[in-house]
């Protein structure tokens, strides 16, 4: 019986996130707006990564999970959302229309089908898993009943994006809508990106000016911050203005090739850049 204890516990702690409240209200994690003082890696978190990178291949794009009941969230932003609980619940909906709070970080989708009612807020606000301590970057709420419920139930818990992790590497710009640009126009040689998933940095140069900001990816989009820059005059500094304009508070979709980088910075612009050793 001990035996039997000791494989169930690790099983729980995966599938669990946090503690819940009372009143209809599933909660899970305590949030902390603190930073972490711990020290970050050089390397991107690769703990479960294959059952992530599995995830992302299929589509999954963004994952959350709480407890008592044990429940798990999964978005495929393009298809739908799916949400579960291991007391037997289960609701899947088309993604709706995503609605943003004018003064804070907070995203909610709200979706009626045949099933039921689905409605998630997501709150860009650290949350930390009371079980296995693990912190991510979402705070997530959800609303949910079928159709012989009378009460919408609220669950609490902890959600991220998931990523491609091949992001996180060092990638040159080597054209612009397939136009070939040449490195003999760039005295720095060609515009280069630095992304570190881990710090959720940018670092790199435009080909004149070094550059470094923040950046933060969202499934298939990265989100990129303000862009600091040095201020060396160059002899192509119209580029410069227009390459960073495509950047600089952005949200861009992005998809990797074998080596290569793709940027769709607008609907008829795309960067492609090459991964460099």
């Amino acid at each position: 019986m001990k035996n039997i204890l000791i494989l169930l516990f690790p099983l729980l702690v995966v599938i669990s996130g946090d503690q819940p409240e009372k009143n209809n209200e599933m909660t899970s994690g305590k949030k902390n707006d603190s930073s972490s003082n711990q020290e970050i890696n050089s390397s991107p978190d690769t703990s479960g990564l294959d059952i992530w990178a599995k995830k992302f291949r299929q589509g999954i794009e963004f994952t959350a999970s709480g407890n008592e009941p044990f429940w798990s969230l999964e978005i495929d932003f393009n298809k739908s959302m799916h949400f579960k609980t291991l007391t037997g619940f289960e609701i899947t909906t088309p993604v709706p229309k995503a609605v943003k709070a004018m003064d804070a970080n907070v995203v909610r989708y709200s979706a009626k089908t045949e099933q039921g009612i689905l409605t998630i807020q997501l709150a860009k606000k650290e949350c930390i898993n009371d079980m296995s301590g693990l912190k991510s970057d979402y705070s997530v709420t959800i609303d949910a009943k079928n159709n012989t419920d009378k009460k919408l139930i609220r669950y609490k818990g902890c959600g991220k994006y998931l990523s491609d992790y091949r992001l996180h590497d060092i990638w040159v710009l080597v054209s612009i809508n397939d136009n070939k640009l040449a490195r003999k126009d760039f005295i720095k040689g060609l515009p280069l990106l630095e992304l570190n998933l881990t710090e959720k940095k940018v670092l790199g140069h435009t080909g004149c000016n070094n550059l470094n900001g923040t950046i933060e990816v969202l499934g298939k989009k990265i989100r990129f911050g303000n862009l600091a820059t040095t201020r060396k005059v160059c002899g192509n500094m119209q580029f410069e203005k227009r390459y960073l304009s495509k950047l600089v508070n952005r949200i861009i979709p992005y998809n990797i090739q074998p080596g290569k980088l793709h940027l769709n910075v607008t609907a008829d612009s795309v960067f492609t850049y090459k991964k460099i050793d």
